[in-house]
């Protein structure tokens, strides 16, 4: 990152004003009232043919008239005259030239045309260009107000240390004003729209070098390049300033794209939440979060863990986040013997329940601090959440003073107070100590920071197999049959079975079969043979399957009359500990994924699924084995026999190498059947959908 592009784009000496308006109260006046009324340091060049001064200020009619030296352009003209204005900037040595204006990439192919050819003279030049639908650039710390955000009309800005990159320009106004009711102050704020040059990663590196910002918050409406997203995120992280996104998008968004049942179970979301997992950002579900949670970032590492304690002096408060953490899948930590001894030599005793509740009893001097300490010092708690009842409205003294006074590094500490509180909340913010207005939000902080991982090793590059690569380029069509999906998991080093392939419902049956019999139509249009009737299971005798092979077929071509039949497979009934669902697929945002859940029919009732980032080593997979609870059975579990957990992780890993070539789309197994340990994984289906070069 280049010290240049960090000065020129948050505290350049001299900036340009293309479109500048004379009156103020104008969109195009804005950022000239703005940067005069907010103490902008440097020189402001107005840029209008029509007049000769603007707003005070002398015009020029283009920026190559005006004296050298400007560093950043504010592109505020009609889209026609927005080529005219980026070749005026290239020509007169413009660092930056931030576009406000529309009607480009995101009209259509004449207006990605248009914006193409206007990065072209840019590169050309070596300026680099923010947007179009770019809202401007804010630096607060200096200040520079280049933005047409009319939350700049405020009189006092909340200069601070978080930087702020949004895809959405109007919601930099959103969590400037929700920030200042706050008293968070904000380093930058940066508003990126088409990202057709700079983007959200290469803006994370300019965060990452600014001396003035220490957090750095995101609001994505989507991620438009994953690699250098993960890159950016995991230099930030290694330069200790840790990233915290806002994601839209929780919804079926991305899921139709997959046919498979691992794109049912683990949709796109599942995704993201992975892919921000990987590469260690924190992800909050609530923009207040989004605010709140950086003070409790701010003194924490990722520790891992889930085991939360909570201390109040008001039941009531303190059960709605109770509810909340336990929602978010936290554990609820009760208070130890340790606890429990020193409370009672206080006279108080506490009831059953998880919740530490000192009652009225806990704003006796020094009771509370004391209590709050013992819980800092219990290894068997990751966090401590202290919830301050009504004392907090009118006796901040009282109530959080005592919190306060025992806070200590090394374990996270929130803080929620249940009225309306603004002097509790401001001491305890000066303190550094994370202050949430919701329980919603305050759950969500806390679930978000014991979800903080640092960013997973990046598996070493290693190439596809040989024979995978041949069975891949052997196929023409996007979906495979299943016996063409079953050689390229042989390819892989996954067992599967050795079926009998007969020609149709009236072909010659085997004398030596070995029953009970699976039998299943062959068909690269079927991809759910069983919800097509395609599929008879525990086929007794020859005459069962004779019945059974006509049955299917008539199943499958009613369900699907197009659909091409190439035969039946028929294969033995296979005994197993469990049976897992094992895909693959890419995520239109996050990228390759394999995904790791229950298996059979019952794979998308359950959602008990593991995700990651693709490939991944066997290691990793061992990880995913542990995250699926139904997958307890085969770990011995009540001392039932143990699975083949080994296998199974060399499947799991084996599979994920698919990400290595961009032909393959998704591939799976429902069912890999896990047999004892020892006795290996055999895959007795196989999805296999390719992409179309």
């Amino acid at each position: 990152m280049s010290y240049s592009l960090v000065e020129a784009l948050l505290r350049p000496t001299a900036v340009a004003l293309y479109g500048a308006s004379n009156d103020p109260k104008k969109n195009t006046g804005r950022p000239q009232r703005f940067l005069k009324a907010h103490g902008y340091p440097g020189r402001v060049v107005p840029i209008n043919p029509n007049r000769e001064t603007v707003q005070g200020e002398k015009a020029y009619a283009k920026a190559v008239d005006a004296p050298p030296g400007i560093e950043q352009a504010l592109i505020m003209v009609p889209k026609l005259a927005v080529l005219n204005a980026v070749e005026d900037c290239a020509a007169a040595g413009v660092k930056v030239a931030t576009i406000y204006s529309d009607g480009f990439a995101e009209t259509g192919v004449e207006g990605l045309a248009l914006q193409e050819e206007i990065v072209a003279i840019a590169k050309a030049s070596g300026m680099r260009i923010a947007g179009p639908n770019s809202m401007g650039s804010i630096d607060l710390n200096t200040p520079m107000t280049l933005s047409i955000n009319a939350i700049l009309e405020m009189e006092n800005l909340p200069a601070g240390n978080l930087g702020v990159i949004s895809q959405s320009g109007s919601m930099l106004g959103a969590l400037m004003s929700r920030g200042a009711a706050r008293g968070i102050g904000f380093s930058s704020l940066l508003s990126i729209g088409n990202e057709a040059d700079l983007g959200i990663p290469e803006l994370i590196e300019v965060l990452v070098e600014d001396r003035n910002t220490e957090i750095i918050l995101l609001f994505l409406e989507g991620v438009r390049d994953a690699e250098a997203l993960g890159k950016a995120s995991r230099y930030a992280y290694d330069a200790g300033k840790p990233v915290i996104a806002y994601k839209l998008g929780r919804s079926e968004v991305g899921r139709e794209l997959a046919v498979s049942h691992s794109g049912a179970i683990a949709g796109h979301d599942a995704a993201i939440d992975a892919f921000l997992q990987n590469h260690g950002i924190l992800r909050v579900e609530m923009m207040e979060t989004l605010l709140e949670l950086p003070a409790l970032v701010a003194k924490s590492k990722p520790s891992g863990g889930n085991r939360v304690a909570v201390i109040t002096t008001t039941g009531g408060g303190a059960a709605m986040v109770v509810d909340k953490l336990g929602a978010a899948g936290l554990e609820l930590v009760p208070a130890s013997e340790r606890l429990l001894e020193v409370l009672a030599k206080n006279d108080l005793n506490l009831g059953e329940g998880r919740l530490i509740d000192l009652t009225m009893a806990g704003t006796r001097e020094g009771l509370y601090k004391t209590a709050l300490e013992v819980l800092f010092d219990d290894e068997n708690v990751d966090a401590v959440v202290a919830v301050v009842g009504s004392s907090g409205q009118f006796h901040p003294q009282l109530a959080v003073a005592p919190i306060i006074d025992a806070q200590k590094t090394g374990k996270p500490l929130a803080t929620f107070i249940a009225p309306d509180a603004p002097h509790s909340l401001e001491r305890l913010r000066s303190a550094g100590i994370a202050a949430f207005h919701t329980p919603e939000a305050c759950a969500d902080g806390v679930r978000a920071l014991l979800d903080w991982k640092p960013p997973l090793k990046i598996p070493e590059t290693r190439k596809l197999p040989t024979a995978v690569k041949k069975k891949l380029t052997v196929n023409n069509g996007p979906n495979l049959d299943e016996v063409a999906g079953r050689e390229i998991l042989k390819a892989l080093g996954i067992s599967t079975t050795q079926p009998v392939i007969l020609s149709g419902p009236e072909a010659h049956i085997p004398d030596d079969l070995n029953y009970p019999l699976a039998v299943k139509v062959i068909s690269p249009d079927l991809h759910h043979k069983t919800e097509a009737g395609g599929v008879a299971l525990g086929i007794g005798n020859k005459i069962e399957l004779h019945k059974a092979m006509k049955e299917v077929c008539y199943s499958a071509a009613n369900y699907m009359p197009e659909a091409s039949l190439l035969g039946i497979m028929v294969e033995p009934m296979i005994d197993a500990q469990a049976e897992v669902l094992l895909g693959f697929r890419r995520d239109v945002e996050a990228g390759p994924i394999v995904v790791l859940g229950m298996g059979g029919i019952l794979a998308e009732l359950y959602k008990d699924f593991s995700v990651r980032l693709a490939p991944i080593n066997k290691d990793i997979a061992s990880q995913m084995i542990d995250e699926v609870k139904g997958l307890s059975l085969i770990k011995g579990f009540r001392n039932l026999p143990k699975g083949d957990c080994d296998a199974l992780a060399n499947a799991i890993a084996s599979l994920s190498s698919l990400a290595l070539d961009p032909i393959v789309a998704e591939a799976e197994i429902n069912p890999l059947m896990v047999r004892r340990d020892g006795e290996g994984v055999i895959a007795v289906d196989a999805l296999v959908r390719l992409n179309t070069r």
